[in-house]
């Protein structure tokens, strides 16, 4: 009797596995709400044969099989209702109905951050950009939009209520950016009664993007329309990009706000695309701004307030290019504060600020790296990097990059690189025309008492 449920069990699976792999034919999985791209069907032989075929085939099967969308969803709601967790790893399941994003935990727990030495290379990082983008007579925002649970916790699961510190990396950047024009949105939000981000979703709604959108204009000392006093439509309309994560087939929609935009015309089908360019005859202005997803729902909001605009989530940003095609008046970063380590890992490509250089420099023996070649970022680009003997650099410390040629030389401000693996790394981007064969490059290391020389090398 044994054997024979065994036999049967056994039987069931695969035909279950069976009439999922044949279903294919005709309801075969080709979207996900899940944050992932969808692998490609595998070729058993491709010039050669393809020895992962078995594995990657699992994987095609793993994401395209039948009704994957309505079993994902029946087993998320079996999973939430019951047990009262989430399914999917990216997805942390709140008390009533509030959903979070898992890359946001690291911040909410003050665990894993970055080191002081990181923080401050963000700070030194944004200088140059602000340094950079008014040099070109045009006004620089910074802003960072606040990750949900550092606004609305009161829904987080217990489970993840112990912190390993007090302080995120947002409230030990903060002190850091006294120098650069900063749009500080958790003031913003936290002075609001009202709930401003969607439960099932991680951005803000509407009135908060209309909210972030009137105090970056404050910042960039550019009159707006003030939509505080336009009435708003709500509807019951909007699915979270949470809710369709975890429910990809009942995701419930929730309350936005709708506002009558200023009309303006461009070339994008959706507010997801990389590179947007807009255009408004009622605006005034050319802005560029560099965002991320936080930055779908303001684009309606600037488009229409802006005679050109231009809206790029490109990462390294290409700062120089942008400007030197649009010559924009106003110039924003924006960055979700999960992202941060971003502009410390991958700083815009520009040409370097000039940097002013010691009458003495002290050479000391050291064990840097620096490398010289063509950008893979853009290749009308010469990268300088490399990374620094650790024994001179302390978190204070700022990198120069002097080019000498004959008697003429030029110093560069460096950005300040760090990454889990080392923190004293440093490039710089320079166009290709004005590095010349033969010329010198030199790394110099200034720690705020002396400027160190660390080390040269002939191109």
């Amino acid at each position: 009797m044994k054997k024979t449920v065994n036999i049967l069990f056994v039987a069931v699976c695969i035909g279950l596995c069976l009439s999922l792999f044949i279903c294919m034919s005709f309801a075969k999985t080709d979207s996900t709400t899940e944050n992932k791209r969808l692998s490609q069907l595998p070729k058993l032989y491709d010039k050669e044969l393809n020895i992962d075929f078995l594995s990657e085939m699992g994987e095609y099967f793993g994401d395209h099989f039948a009704f994957r969308n309505n079993l994902v969803d029946m087993d998320s709601r079996i999973q939430s209702g019951i047990f009262g967790v989430s399914n999917m790893d990216t997805v942390i399941k709140g008390s009533d109905g509030w959903l979070y994003y898992t890359d946001s935990l690291d911040d909410y727990l003050c665990k894993n951050t970055l080191s002081k030495r990181s923080v401050k290379s963000i700070a030194r990082n944004l200088s140059i950009v602000q340094e950079y983008v008014r040099s070109r007579g045009a006004e620089f925002v910074f802003t960072v939009a606040p990750n949900k649970n550092s606004l609305y916790d009161d829904n987080m699961p217990y489970y993840h209520s112990k912190k390993s510190g007090s302080k995120k990396n947002i409230d030990r950047l903060n002190p850091e950016l006294k120098d650069i024009n900063y749009c500080d949105l958790f003031s913003l939000f936290g002075s609001q009664d009202e709930i401003l981000y969607h439960k099932r979703d991680s951005h803000w709604n509407n009135k908060g993007a209309m909210l972030v959108f009137s105090e970056i204009m404050k910042k960039l000392g550019k009159p707006c329309t003030d939509y505080s006093e336009v009435n708003a439509v709500k509807k019951k309309d909007f699915i979270g990009d949470l809710g369709r994560m975890l429910y990809p087939v009942s995701a419930e929609p929730e309350w936005n706000y709708y506002y009558d935009f200023k009309h303006y015309t461009s070339d994008f089908d959706s507010v997801e695309a990389p590179y947007i360019h807009t255009k408004s005859e009622s605006g005034e202005g050319t802005l560029l701004m560099f965002r991320d997803s936080f930055g779908n729902s303001l684009l309606p909001f600037f488009s229409g307030e802006f005679d050109t605009a231009a809206f790029s989530k490109g990462i390294p940003y290409a700062l120089e290019e942008y400007m030197d095609e649009l010559n924009p008046e106003y110039v924003v970063i924006e960055k979700v504060e999960r992202n941060l380590d971003e502009l410390c890992g991958e700083p815009p490509v520009m040409t370097g600020t000039p940097a002013g250089l010691n009458t003495e420099i002290k050479t000391v023996k050291s064990n840097s790296k620096l490398s010289v070649s063509p950008s893979e970022a853009n290749c009308a680009y010469i990268e300088i990097k490399g990374e620094a003997d650790r024994r001179f650099v302390t978190d204070d410390t700022v990198f120069y990059i002097k080019l000498s040629s004959g008697q003429s030389y030029e110093a560069l401000n460096a950005f300040s690189v760090t990454s889990d693996k080392s923190d004293s790394g440093f490039l710089l981007y320079i166009p290709a025309e004005r590095v010349a064969e033969g010329a010198e490059v030199e790394l110099i290391a200034d720690n705020g008492k002396e400027q160190l020389s660390l080390i040269n090398k002939t191109v």
